[in-house]
């Protein structure tokens, strides 16, 4: 019986070729849609945004809810994707083995909710895990409202926004800086004491934190220019400008009745007003000033967006119904009803001072003899006369709703530019 012949050469070959397979089959498999995935040491080389225009722009920080593009090697089969230890969802249609698509967590902790936090990306793969140094930032924070822009020296100063975290100090005019300084967990209050030498500057109040600047205008104006009134005349406190045409409300210095102000203010006091009235000119229910020069002509040809009219309120029954009409001269006019969008429908500074703020651009022309419903004001000449002349006034009537009762006092009206 004869033996077969042995081919060496050719059986070298064959193993050859298995040990390839065996290779390439350990070292790229598919993933469940079908897609090669390497099974080599996962690597993140860099981030960048998808916007193609943005292709070259690489960075090292993101805000969360920024949708990036995570760039690297060996990142197909990926499994779970952490930002500062949150889970971040994907679509892995959007994984291959060079890059993943993923929209960082709005949710995911940064240094403002975090003090510690690692500031890392960790991306975990069917074969593998990578780390990599990502610092999750937060948008630059964000003024809505200051309660009361005229809180007299060494009161509490509430102000109101977003991303009001990791303040280091809030500069009030004159250049007085606070920096004690306290924000709630979700950064959408501050608190802190007015400076008690601020003085009668006004200008800018400028909050400074880590990740960037806001300035809100205007703050401590309630004398000089941009004043329609602050109803005050020799009882101290400020710089009087009157401008009051002596009738439609209380004028009165009582800082019992409304405390925390200074000099006058006018009362609103009235009651018992039926629906569909009116008659503003009855019982109180106006306010109303003399024409007053605060602007040059070239005012006239700016955008009315660029200014706001400002003034404080202090509310001593809450305010339910009636409408607060708002008036320069006699074309345009805002129909101020705050409780409008207030909680449960009820606006209530509960014996507090607090600013109401209105864009210009907000006051309306009169459409069939009902003010403030119509086109708005686009420029400033559509509010402001020839020579920079002001014509302001404010009327309370009723439409459908009756007014029981309505007691709140009005100070420090002014036109402010807030761009």
């Amino acid at each position: 019986m004869k033996s077969k012949d042995f081919n060496i050469t050719g059986s070298f070959r064959v193993l050859s070729l298995l040990l390839t397979c065996l290779f390439l089959y350990t070292s790229c498999k598919k993933n469940d849609e079908g897609t090669a995935v390497s099974s080599g040491t996962p690597v993140i080389t860099q981030i960048r945004l998808i916007n193609p225009e943005k292709k070259d722009s690489t960075f090292t920080q993101a805000n969360p809810g920024t949708q990036v593009l995570i760039e690297g090697q060996n990142l197909g089969g990926i499994k779970n994707i952490y930002f500062n230890d949150y889970e971040a969802s994907f679509n892995s249609t959007y994984n291959t083995n060079d890059n993943v698509i993923v929209t960082i967590p709005t949710k995911a902790p940064t240094e403002a909710t975090v003090p510690d936090v690692p500031n890392k990306i960790r991306i975990v793969t069917s074969h593998g895990e990578v780390i990599y140094d990502f610092v999750l930032s937060i948008p630059p924070p964000v003024v809505n409202r200051i309660v009361n822009e005229n809180a007299l020296p060494g009161e509490k100063l509430t102000i109101l926004g977003s991303n009001l975290w990791l303040i280091s100090k809030v500069t009030f005019p004159g250049n007085k800086e606070v920096t004690a300084v306290t924000s709630n967990a979700d950064g959408s209050i501050v608190e802190l004491t007015v400076p008690s030498d601020i003085g009668s500057a006004s200008g800018d109040l400028t909050i400074t934190a880590k990740y960037g600047t806001v300035v809100s205008k205007g703050y401590n104006l309630h004398e000089g220019a941009g004043v329609i009134s602050n109803l005050t005349s020799g009882e101290g406190g400020e710089a009087d400008v009157f401008n009051w045409a002596w009738w439609g409300a209380n004028r009165t210095a009582d800082k019992s009745m409304f405390p925390g102000t200074r000099g006058a203010y006018l009362q609103n006091i009235f009651g018992g007003v039926g629906a569909a009235d009116g008659g503003w000119w009855n019982g109180n229910r106006s306010g109303n000033f003399t024409e007053v020069t605060l602007f040059s002509d070239a005012v006239l040809s700016e955008s009315a967006s660029n200014y706001a009219l400002k003034f404080e309120i202090n509310t001593k029954e809450p305010w339910t119904t009636g409408i607060q009409v708002l008036r320069f001269g006699d074309d345009y006019a805002y129909r101020n009803m705050p409780y409008a969008t207030a909680t449960d429908k009820i606006f209530d500074t509960k014996n507090k001072w607090e600013t109401i703020t209105i864009p210009l651009s907000a006051f309306r022309k009169a459409v069939n003899g009902v003010e403030g419903t119509g086109a708005n004001a686009v420029t400033m000449a559509n509010l402001v006369k020839a020579g920079g002349k002001v014509n302001f006034s404010y009327r309370f009537i009723s439409e459908a709703d009756p007014i029981v009762i309505f007691n709140a006092a009005f100070d420090n009206i002014r036109i402010v530019k807030i761009k």
